[in-house]
């Protein structure tokens, strides 16, 4: 890697913000966490399109060495995460899997085999535990009886004590849901 790359890096890591490995292939509107780590040995065949989410502690891994000690050889394929998947806190994609398109990875798992578009994933291995158009519909039932909050409350540096008192009893009492603030006021005007 050149000296201008390593500065790059240093300087995006300093900033908090992921390092993405040389010649990996990243999409517009890609949201990569601070603490993921991308396989920096073989990051050119890694491709993350287009509004695809990396959450913190994400690894990514396009390589598998476990083999290299006794044979000498490790295994090299590549990782794709297709636009708009998103990929949970703390799993792992190992080497060779493509996460379809708008799928859900959820938190801890570990991907060993494709996910198919739309799909979500839990577990080790992770396996099919639903669709995304299955979670969706249930989160609109489930705003019908929750709070609904214009998510630039968290964009305060301090709620004031009111704000404050009503995140904190609304996630005492089987959470809310945060918002755009145009989703946000179109619920609470259908509300009343």
């Amino acid at each position: 890697m050149g000296l201008v790359s390593r500065i790059k890096n240093l300087a995006t890591t300093a900033r908090g913000k992921a390092v993405v490995p040389p010649g990996a292939r990243i999409g517009e509107g890609v949201w990569i966490g601070r603490t993921a780590k991308l396989d920096w040995s073989h990051g050119r065949h890694l491709v993350i399109e287009d509004d695809a989410t990396i959450v913190d502690g994400v690894r990514i891994l396009c390589h598998d060495a476990s083999s290299y000690r006794r044979t000498g050889i490790t295994w090299v394929a590549g990782v794709c995460v297709r636009r708009g998947a998103f990929i949970g806190a703390d799993s792992l994609l190992m080497p060779g899997v493509t996460v379809g398109e708008q799928a859900i990875v959820a938190a801890g798992s570990v991907v060993t085999s494709d996910v198919e578009p739309g799909a979500i994933v839990a577990g080790v291995p992770a396996r099919v535990i639903g669709t995304v158009a299955d979670l969706d519909a249930r989160r609109l039932r489930e705003m019908e009886s929750r709070p609904v909050f214009d998510q630039t409350d968290y964009k305060i540096t301090a709620l004031d004590g009111q704000r404050a008192s009503e995140l904190d009893r609304a996630a005492g009492e089987g959470g809310y849901f945060m918002a755009t603030p145009e989703t946000a006021s179109a619920w609470r005007a259908r509300r009343g």
